[in-house]
This record gives C-alpha cells, sequence and structure tokens, in this order.
C-alpha cells in the first residue's frame, strides 16, 4: 500500500474485492463506472478472461475508497472518474511499483492529471490520443425517421454471423487484443446481441450489458459496409434502447468524437452528451 500524503493507493487482485471496494462509486455514478462493473463482473464468472487483471483502490484520508482504477492488459490503466490529486496519487503508486504502462483512458481531466504525472518519471511521451464522447438517455428514446425492416435478438444460430461482425467493428476501431467469437459467444449467450433485419436478413446489429447501477452501455454498434446509408444503425440502437427502458434502465454509450454521423445519430435518438473521454497511447521519449 503507498501512501500518498492524504491517499492510500493498494493494489488488488481479486474482482470480487475490487468489486466490494467501488461498491459506494457505482452506486453514486453508474454510468463512470459502467466499463469497471461489467469488465470485473466478467472476471468473477470468468477469471481466466485475462491475463493477470489489476485494480487499484485508492482511497481518502478517512479511508474511504475515492477511486478505483482497472488494468487489463493489453488494454491501457481506465480511470472510470477524474479524482484530482487521487489520480497523481495512482500514477505515483505506479511508478513506485515500476509498472511500465502503455497508455491511459479515462475522462479527459483525469487520462492528462495521470499523463503528467506518470510520463515525465518514464521517459515516456503521448504518442496518440483519441477523443471519445459519453452519452447518456435521460429521456424515452425516439426514433426520428422510419426505417424499414424489424428488430430480433441474436441466438446461436447468428453466431458465425455475429462473430465476423465483432471481428470487423474492431477492426474499424483499432482494438484488434479482443477476441471475437469468444466476445460474440458470450454476449449471446446472455441475450444481450440485438440484429436489424430487413426480410429475415441481418444487417445491423449492437449489444447492450448487463445493468449495474441500473444503467446498461449500448455498444459494438456495427453495420456492414454494403448496407450503411439506411438508418439501420440508428434502427437497432433505438430498438435495444427501448428496450432496455422497458426494463426500467438507463442507457449509455461511447462514440468516437471524431465521427461526426454517429454523434448526430445518438443525439437524434434523444442521448445527451455528458462529457468527453481521453485515451491515451504512450511509447518511448525521442
Amino acid at each position: 500500500m503507498a501512501d500518498g500524503g492524504q491517499w492510500r493507493v493498494r493494489t488488488v487482485t481479486d474482482p470480487a474485492e475490487a468489486r466490494e471496494s467501488a461498491h459506494a462509486l457505482v452506486a453514486a455514478n453508474p454510468v463512470a463506472y459502467s466499463v469497471f462493473s461489467t469488465v470485473t463482473d466478467s472476471l468473477i464468472r470468468e477469471p481466466g478472461r485475462y491475463a493477470d487483471p489489476l485494480w487499484f483502490v485508492v482511497s481518502d484520508g478517512d479511508g474511504l475508497p475515492a477511486l478505483v482504477s482497472m488494468q487489463t492488459a493489453p488494454h491501457p490503466l481506465h480511470l472510470p472518474e477524474s479524482v484530482p490529486g487521487a489520480v497523481t496519487a495512482l500514477a505515483e503508486h505506479l511508478l513506485a511499483a515500476g509498472a511500465d504502462l502503455d497508455g491511459v483512458n479515462g475522462p479527459q481531466e483525469a487520462a492528462l492529471e495521470f499523463a503528467d504525472g506518470y510520463l515525465p518519471a518514464v521517459s515516456k511521451q503521448i504518442s496518440g490520443r483519441e477523443g471519445m464522447g459519453v452519452y447518456d438517455l435521460p429521456v424515452p428514446v425516439e426514433l426520428p425517421w422510419p426505417v424499414s425492416g424489424e428488430h430480433r435478438m441474436a441466438d446461436a444460430s447468428h453466431l458465425p454471423l455475429v462473430s465476423g461482425w465483432v471481428s470487423a467493428f474492431m477492426e474499424e476501431i483499432g482494438d484488434s487484443a479482443i477476441d471475437a467469437e469468444a466476445t460474440a459467444r458470450r454476449q449471446i449467450a446472455a441475450g444481450n446481441v440485438s440484429l436489424w433485419t430487413v426480410h429475415d436478413r441481418p444487417v445491423a446489429m449492437c449489444w447492450a450489458s448487463a445493468a449495474f447501477g441500473g444503467v446498461v452501455r449500448v455498444s459494438g454498434v456495427y453495420t456492414p459496409r454494403a448496407e450503411r446509408g439506411h438508418g439501420y444503425a440508428s434502427a437497432v440502437v433505438h430498438s435495444a434502447s427501448r428496450q432496455q427502458q422497458e426494463q426500467g434502465h438507463t442507457c449509455m454509450l461511447y462514440t468516437e468524437l471524431a465521427n461526426p454521423t454517429s454523434n448526430k445519430i445518438y443525439r437524434a435518438l434523444g442521448y445527451r452528451h455528458l462529457g468527453n473521454d481521453l485515451r491515451l497511447k504512450f511509447s518511448a521519449r525521442r
């Protein structure tokens, strides 16, 4: 355990312990902790999904957790929210542990604070950055234009199709670390994958996470290139979001800020822009 002034940081290797440590934080801000919650829960159920996952619990002067960060290699360090001072204490803790990180993601302020505290000491620099918009859905979802087709849930017969689409989706967003078939199998088995079909032919997909703190995250939104331009992505996100709202859940999602089309679509459906996350890539300073 490291002591960073008023902050104390400890490393956790047990996902159940990490989830318990973050319980009050998830309850207070389930949107911010959505990725943390879904990944941590999956590691409780599937311990071998990532090799040597780590969590870092940063507690305040009263010993109460103020931030719980997560590292699941090969993904970068994940900061669920910005807690000034706590993020710097985490950077100092990781430096003392000799951690060699190749990136960080989280709210823009948190990612930059971490980089400022970590990079100078390891002779690294920011070599890449990507902005992500964070959205929630505070109103009943609406599809403002007609789209032909209908919604259906994927089943085991759709595994080859969904697996191929997951692979294509991950390639488009530059995330090659995901096992596409395992992801497709997991999401279909959980009943999470929505398809938009035209004459029984799937033309778009998305999936929704399990609910934590009443919040589900819509992701994996994908339309094959040959099917784009017909509103199918809007339709499938609308249907999946409506289904979740009918179950009493709040929806949220991330989208690339560099993609004005997706940001416009989500706003049209009723999604509200909450803020921006930043994904930073580190490399050796030249």
